[in-house]
């Protein structure tokens, strides 16, 4: 693997939310946590947080508040 090459994947958890944490306001993460029977969504931007039904549903719209995925 070449030396230089970083991946937010290979990150321990605490080192991906920290630089979640100083992104400056960037869609750079997005949660989907289980509350009771439903889920909180939020992102990174701190521009969206819902609720939603299912964790699918969570998913889904985070993809959607992204634009990975059309409204």
């Amino acid at each position: 693997m070449d030396e230089g090459y970083d991946s937010a994947l290979e990150e321990k958890p605490l080192e991906f939310l920290t630089s979640i944490a100083n992104s400056g306001g960037t869609c750079d993460g997005q949660a989907v946590i289980p509350d009771g029977e439903r889920y909180r969504c939020w992102c990174s931007c701190g521009e969206w947080s819902v609720e939603a039904d299912s964790q699918a549903e969570g998913l889904h719209l985070a993809r959607v508040h992204t634009g990975s995925l059309p409204a």
